[in-house]
């Protein structure tokens, strides 16, 4: 049975809930719905109308006839190649008008930005958390994130939650953050394996219970999956193969990646050799993981956000809005009572969106500096750190 506060906190939830789509419905707004926010859209629209949502020309049939002025031949549909509990998670914003998923989407979107910044401060002070808030809004990514309507929250929450469940040694929620990191597999894959490896490294109650919530989650996930598409486990793979043999994919001349930036520098540029080169920094930070076991094993919250830096470095398809993730290594490193780290982050915060704001997109770079000066000083032994009042 729930217990009261349980039952307390679903109705409050649902609650919350209702406002926002009555605020969704109801109160005007601009938000783009021709973003990438309508990838998604399309999707929970063909979704709710029982369309397989990998049958592209179906879905792109439904979208037409979806959108105002569109003209066959001319109308471009934004693929959705997220796995199908993706959609399955949001299928209600296909129920609505664009116009309201899209600031439904946002709401969201904004709460799971909120509640990761909530579960990452846990245990600050009153002064520090209150200031977090705002910091973690306003960092360039994270409005790039909120504007296109991206699909970064889950991933950013996933990863918050685990790093709070496995500190409260709440099984059940460690397994829902685990479960959240498979909604963008490219970032979130590297944590998962790290997560496992953890509790099974704990050897203890908690460790069992999660490491069997966590599979039963995956079993659940997988069986889902075909209420989006009967056939998902083959059409998944065959558009994500179609997807990536696309001229505007391949090319990746708007990623913001160090294996395409070094592709760029050292080959043609194409995606295809920035994966080559995504394997070898893999290898580098696998081996630099290794180095550094003692570290990350003594503190998971330090491994976490290890990973979700690793991801952000060695993935090749990536945009300034993924490294919203750096919002996770930087929390871990603020937490630390040390006020040099502190400022040092601060820093690394504000240094791409000044280089962003002066050079636009091209200043995307510096977000892979600021990712490559945090790495080492995250990856310090504890014995190297020193702790001065903050």
């Amino acid at each position: 049975m729930f217990s009261r506060r349980s039952l307390l906190t679903c109705v409050l939830i649902a609650l919350i809930f209702g406002l926002m789509l009555g605020a969704a419905l109801y109160l005007p707004n601009a938000l783009p719905v021709n973003s990438d926010f309508s990838a998604l859209y399309y999707t929970d629209l063909a979704l709710v109308r029982r369309t397989p949502i990998y049958d592209l020309e179906a879905v792109e049939e439904i979208a037409l006839r979806a959108t105002k002025d569109a003209q066959p031949g001319k109308f471009f549909l934004a693929r959705f190649p997220y796995p199908p509990w993706y959609a399955l998670a949001t299928f209600y914003l296909g129920l609505l008008p664009a116009q309201a998923a899209a600031a439904l989407w946002f709401e969201l979107n904004l709460a799971m930005l909120f509640l990761s910044v909530w579960l990452l401060t846990d245990g600050w002070s009153g002064r520090l958390r209150l200031i977090a808030f705002p910091a973690a809004l306003m960092f360039l990514p994270t409005l790039g994130t909120l504007a296109v309507g991206q699909y970064d929250f889950p991933i950013l929450l996933g990863t918050a939650l685990t790093i709070y469940a496995t500190r409260q040694k709440h099984a059940a929620f460690s397994a829902l953050g685990i479960a959240l990191l498979t909604f963008k597999p490219h970032l979130g894959a590297l944590t998962i394996l790290a997560a496992l490896s953890w509790l099974i490294a704990q050897k203890n109650d908690f460790g069992r219970r999660t490491l069997r919530l966590t599979v039963l989650s995956a079993i659940s996930l997988f069986a889902v999956g075909f209420m989006a598409d009967p056939n998902w486990i083959v059409n998944y793979p065959a558009m994500l193969l179609a997807y990536g043999s696309e001229g505007n994919v391949s090319a990746c001349s708007e990623c913001v990646s160090l294996p395409v930036y070094l592709s760029r520098a050292l080959f043609d540029g194409s995606l295809a050799r920035a994966a080559a080169l995504a394997a070898l920094l893999l290898l580098i930070c696998l081996a630099l993981f290794f180095i550094r076991r003692r570290t990350l094993a003594r503190s998971h919250e330090t491994l976490f956000a290890a990973t979700t830096l690793g991801a952000l470095l060695v993935s090749p398809y990536l945009y300034n809005y993924d490294f919203t993730l750096l919002l996770i290594p930087f929390a871990i490193l603020v937490r630390e009572n040390n006020l040099p780290q502190r400022i040092f982050v601060a820093f690394c915060y504000a240094l791409p969106t000044i280089a962003i704001l002066a050079f636009g997109r091209s200043g995307g770079g510096a977000l892979i500096v600021a990712a490559l000066c945090v790495a080492p000083v995250l990856l310090r032994d504890e014995t190297e750190r020193r702790e001065c009042p903050s």
